[in-house]
């Protein structure tokens, strides 16, 4: 299935704060590695699997199981926009 995620792409988040730190690097071979956090504090780097549920949307899937799930995604300009656990969020889309 095909996504509207560009291969070997990196995702920043457009945080509403200056603090958060959200970075994700889809790779081809079905693996996103992942940053989240906050700047200047604590941050985890993970390694997902992900999985396409349809063109628009998308599972991220972790050690326990699945960690997120993004739907309703599209492209306007660089971002990325979806929504996760019912609220909208916003990606900027970097080579």
């Amino acid at each position: 299935m095909h996504s509207i995620i560009p291969a070997e792409s990196r995702l920043q988040l457009v945080a509403d704060s200056d603090s958060e730190v959200e970075t994700y690097w889809f790779q081809s071979n079905g693996f996103v590695r992942a940053i989240t956090g906050v700047s200047d504090g604590p941050v985890c780097a993970p390694l997902f699997r992900y999985r396409f549920l349809s063109e628009d949307s998308i599972e991220l899937i972790g050690h326990d199981g699945v960690a997120g799930t993004w739907t309703g995604m599209r492209i306007e300009g660089d971002l990325l926009r979806a929504e996760r656990a019912g609220k909208p969020v916003a990606f900027r889309i970097e080579a």
